[in-house]
């Protein structure tokens, strides 16, 4: 998968300034300093591999925080479709590493008719995507 590979509009893809093994590490303390909760981190190359096939570095992080995700589950049971949230890091053929993540806000509120305010707590986690893949201020 490459940074041209088709996705939906609510899927963000940031590039990393960092390589894959820093970005996954980067990530995943991000996640813990905000409090956030790692359910599962899915190595979907080693899984490949697994089977006799070949995948680049590929990793599934599935992480939230049930403060977050626990209200919009309350209200629409079937937003448990959607949560915990997903990010995936991946290295492409030339050997960039990326992030991405789906923005499911507007699927919440436009899809399960949820409330705006209710959802607005896990739109920050874009950001911490975001972050992951950014270079350290100087």
């Amino acid at each position: 998968m490459t940074a041209a590979a088709k996705c939906p509009a609510s899927v963000a893809m940031f590039r990393s300034e960092h390589g894959f093994s820093v970005t996954v590490a980067r990530l995943r303390g991000l996640l813990a300093d905000k409090g956030m909760t790692i359910f599962v981190d899915i190595d979907q190359a080693d899984a490949a591999a697994q089977v006799g096939m070949t995948l680049r570095p590929t990793r599934l992080i599935v992480f939230g925080n049930p403060k977050g995700g626990t209200p919009a589950m309350q209200a629409n049971p079937c937003a448990a479709l959607l949560l915990p949230l997903k990010a995936l890091v991946w290295e492409d053929e030339a050997r960039a590493t990326w992030l991405a993540i789906d923005d499911i806000t507007s699927t919440l509120v436009d899809g399960y008719g949820l409330e705006a305010a209710l959802v607005e707590p896990l739109a920050k986690a874009k950001a911490l995507i975001q972050m992951a893949a950014a270079r350290d201020p100087a």
